[in-house]
């Protein structure tokens, strides 16, 4: 979690706040300093009480080295808060010049508190009063109890486990330098911060206090790393911590990234809110996370992992926010914004959007803004697209549209506009304001309007389409420019998942089938019936047969010959291109009025009849003005 990367930073500053508040070298030197060949330098602050001693400077022995240098062994301070130890420093030497209020050597120097709760030390150092400057010039080491930090990033419980207050925090550095008019630490080279929960480690570090000795920012610069126990990790150039209205905010930049178990984020610029868990990404961001086998609703439910969805995700976007959980565990939640794309290695499928929001507890992304989906077959697109990722199913809302690239062969290319779209693998489901079209090499091949239209997909293919609602569909002209339109309540059609061919096509509920060509007198031909449903051969798209029932109706017209026919039922047969008529058959020619047959059979190309069974003819009466046949 990003809050364990960052929480520990804190461990330095409290050591600092310790230091500043425990040295106070800002008190005047009394009179009673001595500089005989014992040691003795104390001095005071005034209080309601009276003067009251702040520090005492001590040694065995010193000598004048020079005039402005002398050296006292071994040299030890202490300082004073309410009349008792508060910090002793300790070196086995050191120079000092009284008149200038400088100290210094190239030995060892210790500084700790009674219980050594607080413990520094250093090769080399050097002190002075005048800009309150302390400089240890080599291998600084800081030590300080845990129990004393108080900062409530750590102590939010935001880990795996609470550490114990009597773990032990380093800092190790090169070289450090305090100044305590500024409240201010530095410590440069080889930075690194070790706690029982995490390892930073930079080039200098940074810390500013305020007068209280409270912390106001710390910085990390140059190679920054964070690491935790748990395996997280972020690096960046630059880390910077500060409060802000009482809200922990932990900047990293500079080619930042962040690793957490199998989550990670790139971002030219991390900016983490450890008081709400929130982890904000800015310019150039990506983030990758692998895909979740389950939800945690499906886990609870004992739902079996989805063994066929492997792979990770990739996010790029301008901006992103995460929500990270108050303990270690992956990102809840997420927002991105601008330029956003997705790229899903479990199906192989990427997309586009202005924005995105996702949520882990149902692992399902909303994209809006122009969002787009996407594999090698299928597009799907709308105002707005929701995406559940474990379940592999889409929506989108308004203005959505659906291509699928179907056949064997790539030229055919199914495009169908919607309000609202509802795509998974084995089924797409589209509402209102239905039109789909097919296309072939790109040209126009057949339409399709309706109110709903349902798909059943196997392997990115269309077995079955049902319609419902205000179908109407139409074919393009054929090479003779013929053309056919069908209209009903539900239309159903089925499609072999082997050889993609179509099998059969069912109609019902005031079925209008039309045939006409591309000028007025071209034949034309009328099916209305109850219910059609036509049959295709096994290794064409041509009809085989069909069947109409139920208030059947036919007609043809062409030029100087029309032909009306009802009957209960039609059955056509291609291999000998006639229609049977049975059920109370009557066919009206121009000539000819036949009824009372058993059964009449009509062959389209001749407009012929044969009748079977008692039947009826009667000659049709030429109009008034019209010789009669």
């Amino acid at each position: 979690m990003m809050a364990a990367f960052f929480q520990r930073a804190l461990q330095l500053a409290a050591a600092c706040v310790a230091l500043g508040a425990g040295l106070p070298l800002n008190a005047q030197t009394p009179a009673d300093t001595r500089l005989d060949n014992r040691f003795s330098v104390s001095r005071y602050h005034d209080t309601p009480k009276g003067p009251e001693v702040e520090m005492l400077l001590l040694g065995d022995h010193s000598t004048q080295v020079a005039k402005a240098d002398l050296l006292v062994t071994p040299f030890k301070m202490i300082s004073f808060h309410n009349g008792l130890t508060n910090l002793t420093a300790q070196a086995a030497q050191c120079h000092v010049d009284v008149q200038s209020n400088l100290a210094w050597d190239s030995g060892h120097l210790i500084l700790y508190t009674p219980t050594t709760n607080i413990f520094v030390q250093g090769d080399g150092f050097f002190f002075t009063q005048s800009n309150h400057i302390l400089i240890l010039s080599n291998n600084v080491e800081t030590r300080i109890l845990r129990a004393l930090l108080k900062s409530s990033m750590l102590n939010s419980g935001r880990t795996n486990a609470a550490p114990s207050p009597n773990d032990v925090v380093h800092i190790y550095a090169q070289h450090g330098q305090f100044d305590y008019a500024s409240n201010h630490v530095d410590y440069s080279g080889k930075v690194h911060v070790i706690d029982s929960q995490m390892d930073l480690t930079s080039d200098f570090l940074f810390v500013q206090l305020n007068t209280n000795g409270a912390i106001e920012n710390i910085r990390a610069r140059q190679n920054v790393v964070i690491v935790t126990t748990n395996k997280g990790r972020a690096t960046g150039e630059t880390a910077y911590y500060r409060i802000v209205g009482g809200t922990e905010i932990m900047d990293l930049t500079g080619n930042a990234f962040w690793r957490n178990g199998d989550e990670e984020a790139r971002a030219d610029h991390f900016n983490y809110d450890s008081t709400h868990h929130i982890l904000s990404a800015t310019n150039r961001v990506r983030i990758r996370w692998p895909n979740a086998l389950q939800t945690p609703a499906e886990r609870e439910a004992g739902v079996p992992p989805h063994a066929d969805f492997s792979g990770e995700r990739i996010l790029y976007a301008d901006d992103a926010t995460m929500q990270l959980p108050p303990t270690n565990g992956p990102v809840e939640s997420m927002i991105a914004n601008g330029n956003v794309v997705i790229i899903n290695q479990g199906d192989l499928s990427r997309s586009t959007s202005d924005h995105a929001v996702y949520s882990r507890a149902n692992n399902q992304f909303e994209l809006t803004g122009s969002p787009l989906w996407w594999n090698d077959r299928i597009k799907v697109q709308g105002d707005t697209l929701t995406a559940e990722v474990t379940n592999r199913i889409y929506h989108t809302r308004g203005r959505s549209r659906f291509e699928m690239i179907t056949g064997k062969a790539t030229n055919q290319l199914v495009v169908i506009s919607a309000t609202n779209i509802d795509y998974q693998t084995n089924l797409a489901v589209f509402r209102d304001n239905v039109h789909a079209t097919l296309l072939q090499d790109g040209a126009l091949r057949d339409t399709l309007d309706c109110n709903r239209l349902d798909i059943e997909l196997v392997s990115n293919e269309a077995v079955t389409a049902v319609a419902r609602g205000n179908v109407r569909g139409e074919s393009a002209p054929n090479f003779a420019g013929v053309r056919k339109t069908i209209t009903c309540a539900t239309l159903t059609a089925h499609r072999s998942p082997v050889t993609l061919l179509m099998r059969d096509l069912e109609a019902t509920n005031d079925v209008v089938i039309r045939q006409f060509g591309k000028t007025t007198n071209a034949p034309q031909n009328k099916l209305t019936a109850a219910s059609v449903i036509a049959r295709f051969f096994a290794t064409t798209n041509q009809i085989e047969n069909a069947e109409a029932e139920h208030d059947v109706i036919l007609e043809q017209i062409k030029p100087g010959q029309a032909i009306h026919a009802t009957a209960a039922r039609a059955d056509y047969t291609a291999t000998n291109d006639e229609v049977k008529l049975t059920g109370a058959p009557l066919a009206t020619t121009d000539q000819l009025i036949i009824s009372d047959a058993d059964a009449l059979v009509w062959q389209p190309r001749t407009n012929r009849f044969r009748w079977f069974g008692p039947y009826k003819i009667v000659p049709v009466k030429s109009k008034p003005g019209q010789p009669s046949s």
